[in-house]
């Protein structure tokens, strides 16, 4: 198995429910009517098997199509669209000191969207918070990390540890919307207005039920190997990544399962494709 903390030692925090948040059903509507009408920009699609959209609401300078993760000195500002959210706007400020906010976007799945196991941060010179707000949701949304799968739920605040690998599904027939938030801080407890639960881990009722994975499966899988290239190699990880949600197979796994897969194929150019893969998603960019 890939060691995922090579390149930069993960933070002493790890995933867990930070809060329950209060929403304004009505408030939210309106802003997730103007959510749907936006235009979303699709960088960081590669990290995602289908097109996984986002936008900026804050960042250094107030310029919509700024998106690059990064340090800068001073706080973030809304953009456009940002402006254009006034309930959104407003959680983002009542919850967070936004002295230590760097970026937020939203992050859209759209239906069957799945996105690929991955690390965060590999590429900058140090390791920021992530904090989710889910916005709109279902029990057919997923997040993972590790050997866990669990629902983030609309009304949670999350911290994310998005050093460790992580990834996430939507098997919903409307897009999924999360308030993604990244700051530069000493610890959790600083950026937020308002003490955080240190209940750590993910809560129980939270997490999906997964079953074993079967037998035959496991032979099916394998048996891609008949089949895979590099027209297809995308499409062959989508359904390993899929079955992660399902089954218990862990999210760093996936790669371990595609080098298996390449290397009964006979194609040393799928392989290659797997290791240089597996060093941009989980060990350095």
């Amino acid at each position: 198995m890939t060691d995922t903390t090579a390149g930069k030692a993960p933070g002493a925090e790890r995933t867990r429910r930070l809060a329950t948040v209060p929403l304004d059903t009505e408030r939210l509507a309106a802003d997730l009517e103007v959510m749907d009408r936006l235009p979303y920009a699709s960088s960081y699609s590669d990290f995602a098997f289908a097109p996984l959209r986002n936008t900026m609401l804050w960042n250094a300078t107030g310029v919509l199509g700024e998106a690059l993760l990064g340090d800068y000195p001073g706080g973030a500002r809304p953009t456009e669209h940002g402006r254009l959210l006034p309930y959104v706007n407003e959680l983002i400020t009542g919850l967070f000191r936004t002295e230590h906010l760097k970026f937020a976007r939203l992050l859209v799945l759209p239906p069957g969207c799945v996105m690929v196991p991955h690390r965060d941060y590999l590429e900058l010179d140090q390791d920021m918070i992530r904090i989710h707000v889910p916005l709109r949701t279902s029990e057919r949304c997923f997040s993972s990390q590790g050997d866990t799968v669990f629902h983030m739920r609309a009304g949670e605040m999350w911290f994310l540890d998005a050093t460790r690998t992580h990834t996430a599904a939507s098997f919903w027939d409307i897009d999924r919307i999360h308030l993604t938030c990244d700051f530069i801080a000493g610890s959790i407890d600083e950026v937020l207005t308002a003490p955080a639960a240190h209940r750590p881990g993910v809560p129980a009722g939270n997490i999906a039920p997964r079953r074993p994975l079967r037998p035959a499966e496991r032979d099916a899988l394998l048996g891609l190997a008949g089949l895979i290239d590099l027209d297809n190699y995308r499409d062959v990880m989508a359904v390993l990544t899929k079955r992660h949600f399902e089954a218990l197979i862990q999210a760093d796994e996936v790669f371990g399962w595609m080098k298996d897969i390449a290397a009964a194929s006979g194609r040393p150019e799928v392989l290659d494709r797997v290791a240089r893969d597996e060093e941009y998603y989980l060990v350095r960019r």
